[in-house]
């Protein structure tokens, strides 16, 4: 998980949209569950994302899917950079049906975007609002993402997913649909029964299908999305470690514990001292 944004998204009630302006950025590897799209503004930087590395410099974009590691690294001269960061949940693009969110999830966005100087400024301009909680803060920052994305498509930024890519004997919607239920019920006790339910396959094929497109089984899919949510809270909340497992779908503090160290490579108190000393309060702005 990623140390430097504060959460944005928590279930129906908060607003799905973060806006940051910082000068520091996590140079571990690193990926959370939203997407983000990352502007340099000043200095250079080597910027990580998956395989490869890259210097970049101002006016640089990148676009960053869900669950890839990406960090960032200063250059050989330590000089200071800064940047701004939207990072956004797919809920702020509709419901599932939702023709927007449709033709979202149907295309893959370039990696390194170009966006003009005019949408760079309003990047500046609406992250400014959420610093200073102005009147209609919201309504202007999900204004820019969907400008944001209007503007990749008419300038043919993206590929559009080439369906027939996707095997015959795999359904790809019923596999959303194990996953929809697992994001909206991971605090509960889920079990393959729950989930076998919502795909309507056998238990040997839905083990196998799974497997296929997410490259974990069952459990450890579940296990590693609660993880991702209780990193957040270790570094956002005050809650104490007892309330952060049975809240994220952890029976006992041990076995939390446990699973969190395999995750992680560290404790859960190793997490939130190291994720918290990164953390530079006064740089963040946010619409929460």
């Amino acid at each position: 998980m990623g140390f430097e944004f504060e959460r944005i998204y928590k279930g129906t009630d908060e607003f799905p949209i973060g806006l940051f302006s910082q000068n520091i950025y996590i140079d571990q590897a690193h990926h959370h569950i939203e997407y983000e799209l990352f502007y340099l503004d000043e200095g250079e930087c080597f910027f990580g994302i998956e395989d490869s590395k890259i210097k970049i410099y101002p006016g640089d974009v990148i676009f960053i899917p869900p669950a890839t590691n990406h960090y960032v690294t200063k250059t050989e001269s330590e000089k200071d950079y800064h940047y701004y960061a939207m990072v956004f949940d797919i809920s702020v693009l509709g419901k599932e049906n939702d023709p927007v969110r449709k033709l979202f999830e149907s295309i893959r966005i370039s990696r390194y975007l170009t966006l003009p100087a005019d949408l760079l400024k309003k990047i500046r301009d609406a992250t400014a609002l959420q610093k200073n909680q102005a009147f209609g803060k919201e309504l202007f920052a999900k204004a820019i993402l969907f400008e944001i994305i209007a503007h990749t498509i008419a300038t043919k930024q993206y590929v559009e997913i080439n369906k027939s890519d996707i095997s015959p004997t795999r359904s790809v919607s019923a596999i959303d649909s194990a996953l929809y239920y697992i994001r909206e019920h991971y605090r509960d006790n889920i079990t393959m029964e729950d989930v076998l339910q919502i795909s309507g396959y056998s238990k040997s094929h839905f083990i196998r299908l799974f497997k296929s497109t997410t490259g974990m089984n069952l459990t450890d899919f579940v296990n590693k999305y609660r993880i991702e949510k209780s990193c957040l809270d270790l570094i956002y909340t005050n809650k104490n470690i007892t309330e952060i497992a049975t809240e994220n779908g952890f029976n006992t503090v041990q076995y939390f514990s446990k699973t969190f160290k395999t995750y992680m490579n560290c404790t859960p108190k190793q997490y939130q001292k190291n994720g918290r000393s990164i953390i530079v309060p006064s740089t963040v702005s946010s619409i929460m």
